[in-house]
């Protein structure tokens, strides 16, 4: 098997999750991403299992946005252009600023005390990868917009999730040309203690900048 398939063990577990992770980084770490055409044979090959890991694994690429099937072909990489940057960072603040807006006046003890133990968490793990940062950051964000239990708006921000971390992972390897930098975590602390006092106000410029902030 190939050794990339065990870069990132503290992440997830299965080997359709490995071979997803490392589809997606040959994407992020090719100059030309567009350029690339994968099929199940040749994969299959390449990471030395067999094919229903891999033919899952692309089906899931293919739900998250990433690749498109094409008959005959094999599987594209959907292009994200400078635009559908832009236009994401601003789906992900306007769902995150609605959310909490509306939220606002339902945080419970029991909810600030799930936020606390994620940020604890997070600060908890030293030297961690890339992708645990996005996973982290993740985690927080969903579980802050999470507490009106607005099951449409959580779902939209999965998916906007989804795509902004594989645009966080291609800026990352073209500032760093590596994806297996160590790099400390990134707190929530300020949106926390801004919670814990009720200023709806400071807690909405603490969201933004930390969104417009990168993560």
């Amino acid at each position: 098997m190939e050794k990339g398939l065990e870069m990132r063990k503290s992440k997830k577990e299965t080997l359709t999750d490995r071979v997803h992770d490392r589809i997606l980084e040959m994407i992020i770490q090719s100059a030309v991403p567009e350029d690339i055409v994968f099929n199940e044979s040749r994969l299959v090959e390449t990471f030395g299992v067999s094919k229903a890991p891999v033919r899952e694994a692309l089906i899931r690429l293919c739900s998250e946005g990433v690749l498109e099937i094409i008959p005959r072909y094999g599987y594209v990489v959907v292009r994200l252009t400078e635009k559908d940057e832009k236009d994401v960072a601003s789906m992900r603040l306007m769902l995150e600023t609605e959310a909490l807006r509306s939220n606002f006046a339902h945080f419970s003890k029991c909810h600030l005390d799930r936020l606390q133990e994620q940020i604890e968490r997070s600060c908890a793990v030293s030297d961690m990868s890339i992708w645990e940062m996005l996973n982290f950051n993740e985690e927080f964000h969903l579980l802050l917009a999470a507490c009106g239990e607005n099951k449409i708006v959580n779902r939209f921000l999965k998916e906007v999730f989804q795509i902004q971390k594989r645009i966080y992972a291609r800026h990352w390897w073209r500032d760093q040309k590596t994806l297996d930098t160590k790099v400390n975590a990134v707190p929530h602390s300020r949106i926390y203690e801004v919670l814990c006092g009720r200023d709806m106000e400071q807690c909405m410029e603490a969201l933004r900048q930390d969104i417009i902030g990168g993560l």
